[in-house]
């Protein structure tokens, strides 16, 4: 027999509001109208240029860049500049920012990601330092005072660890784990480094802007704490199957393997370290399993020699005790050796409140749900009917 010992992983809902830009108030009729992509909006309001990309616009500045690139899902993405000429337009930036759905809770975990990548027709600069930015307010870069800042110089939380995003044919997926401090309730996307500190590439002599798509943004709240299980005793003919239960992790136990699940089929010391690339992550934990002797895996029975079945709710059926630990058949006879009763998966239901008083003998075989042990047990039962 085998027992399944699971632990859990937590990931609540999506924290963000249109997370894949599928929702808009008007398909886009040209650049600049991330607005539309409701509630997105860009970090540099009234003048924000954060694009907005959907499939079912006719703008040729926005086919452009979904000629060979479509949305990770469906028919709307984001679109940001990152990085421009570093000499004619230092540190220009654009972002895209959101209102979570609820406000972040002090010392939680959420997991945290986005997927973007480079559109094929890009014109010239590939970067490494994209990353997401919780705030309690909104951020806005723009200032009539300083109209040529567009840089926003904070410092994400959640970065890009994957080195220069080069790929033009798959979605870059950019995730980390974030610990709230308490009431962050905005997030915004983009390149929060200024150009000196940007990690870049130029593609050969081309040296013009830095252009990626955004997709699929995701804020929820998780866990990766592994448990598996209180410590446990494992009995003759039984194994223990140990599942971590992590979705995309790996997994080192004890003895070096990397199944996904263990079996135990001793007792013993076992651990298991797990890992989840997505956000970079470790859980461990330990489990001590005892060999059990026969009176904890087979209980003893406990079985009545008396019942009055006269329905006042006191001795009225022939309960085993410990019954739950077996598959039961029950047989009854009377003193003339006829069988009145029998059942192979008893409940503890017998009362027979129709049997003449007097004594009957019974026969019990207990099948161990654990080992699948039989044992055979005889006896006597006196049935006291009318009172």
């Amino acid at each position: 027999m085998a027992l399944k010992v699971n632990s859990q992983h937590i990931l609540s809902t999506n924290l963000v509001p249109n997370p894949s830009f599928e929702d808009y108030l008007y398909c886009p009729t040209y650049c600049s109208q991330i607005e539309s992509a409701f509630p997105w909006k860009s970090a540099r309001e009234p003048l924000g240029s954060t694009d907005y990309l959907n499939l079912c616009t006719s703008d040729p500045s926005l086919l452009f860049y979904l000629q060979k690139t479509n949305p990770k899902t469906g028919n709307g993405c984001g679109g940001i500049f990152v990085m421009d000429h570093p000499i004619l337009y230092e540190n220009y930036r654009e972002y895209l920012a959101v209102k979570l759905k609820i406000k972040l809770i002090n010392k939680k975990k959420y997991c945290s990601s986005f997927f973007t990548i480079l559109p094929t027709l890009f014109n010239g600069i590939a970067i490494e330092n994209l990353g997401i930015f919780f705030s309690k307010v909104y951020i806005n870069t723009y200032n009539p005072q300083m109209p040529g800042k567009y840089l926003l110089d904070s410092i994400p939380q959640v970065v890009n660890k994957k080195g220069i995003i080069l790929d033009t044919v798959n979605w870059t997926n950019i995730s980390g784990i974030y610990e709230a401090k308490g009431d962050e309730e905005f997030i915004t996307i983009g390149n929060f480094n200024d150009d000196s500190h940007t990690n870049w590439l130029q593609d050969g002599n081309n040296l013009g802007v830095s252009y990626y798509l955004i997709d699929d943004v995701s804020v929820c709240e998780c866990s990766f704490d592994i448990n598996l299980g209180e410590d446990t005793t494992l009995c003759e003919g039984e194994t223990i199957i140990l599942n971590p239960n992590l979705p995309n992790a790996t997994y080192t136990w004890q003895d070096s393997s990397h199944t996904a699940t263990y079996e135990v089929k001793q007792p013993g010391t076992y651990w298991v370290r797990a890992y989840v690339a997505d956000y970079d992550v470790y859980s461990s934990d330990t489990i001590v399993i005892t060999q059990g002797d026969d009176s904890f895996c087979n209980p003893p029975l406990t079985i009545p020699n008396v019942i009055t079945p006269n329905g006042d709710g006191a001795n009225d059926n022939f309960i085993i005790q410990n019954a739950e630990s077996y598959t039961l058949t029950l047989q009854i006879y009377n003193r003339w050796g006829k069988l009145i009763y029998e059942n192979t998966n008893y409940q503890n239901d017998f009362s027979c409140k129709t049997c003449a008083s007097g004594v009957y003998y019974y026969v019990i075989k207990a099948k161990s749900k654990r080992n699948g042990r039989v044992k055979e047990y005889k006896g006597s039962l006196t049935i006291v009917n009318g009172y």
